[in-house]
Formats: structure tokens, sequence, C-alpha cells
């Protein structure tokens, strides 16, 4: 299944999972269209000051991959600052949220698997 960039769909949610302000979601792979594997695979943009807030994945689990910018995440209780290139995962009921602290845009790669 291709996703040609001009046909990926982008959406904005306000305070996601009860964080601050607006994320902006570029869906790469729409999860209909993902044979069940999939609930996301977005590219995902936290202007400044924008976060989500703290959720736990069970028993779904999400991979992350920094792309642009960096972020405040909380990983197994601790936080930690992310920058391109970082990765992260989080699932088996653990919780996590992410925060940009920064005064630039913070741009990550989101797929919550099944």
């Amino acid at each position: 299944m291709l996703n040609r960039a001009t046909e990926q769909k982008t959406d904005t949610v306000e305070k996601l999972r009860g964080g601050e302000g607006v994320i902006t979601r570029q869906h790469l792979i729409p999860a209909e269209e993902s044979c069940g594997k999939f609930k996301m695979c977005a590219i995902l943009t936290l202007e400044p000051g924008c976060s989500i807030g703290e959720h736990a994945h069970q028993p779904d689990a999400e991979y992350c991959y920094m792309m642009e910018g960096e972020m405040t995440i909380m990983d197994g209780g601790k936080e930690y600052t992310v920058h391109p290139g970082d990765a992260w995962f989080c699932g088996g009921g653990a919780a996590h949220y992410t925060k940009n602290n920064s005064d630039k845009k913070a741009v990550f790669m989101a797929i919550v698997v099944e």
C-alpha cells in the first residue's frame, strides 16, 4: 500500500491525552489500511509549550523516533530530553508523556501497534 505525501491526511488534536495545546498529526499509513497492525502511524508536531499527557500502553505499544527539535519525555518514571535520531518505546502497561519545553517546534514519528 503506497500512501503518497500528497494523499496523506493531516489533523489536529487539542489537549491530546490531557496535554496542553494543539498537536498536528500527519498520518503516514491510515490505521484502517494497516491490516489490523497499527492504531496509528503518524508524524506528530508539537509547537513550543505543547504536550501529550501521561498515558499507558496496554495491550498496545508505541514506538517513537525524534526527527526535529527537542522534547522532554517521561519513560520508566524518569524524564529525558530527546534529540533528532533518538528513539524510544512504551508498552507492557508502562506510562509516558511528551512535552515541548523548547522555543522551536518538535517533530517525531509515532507508531502505535496492536
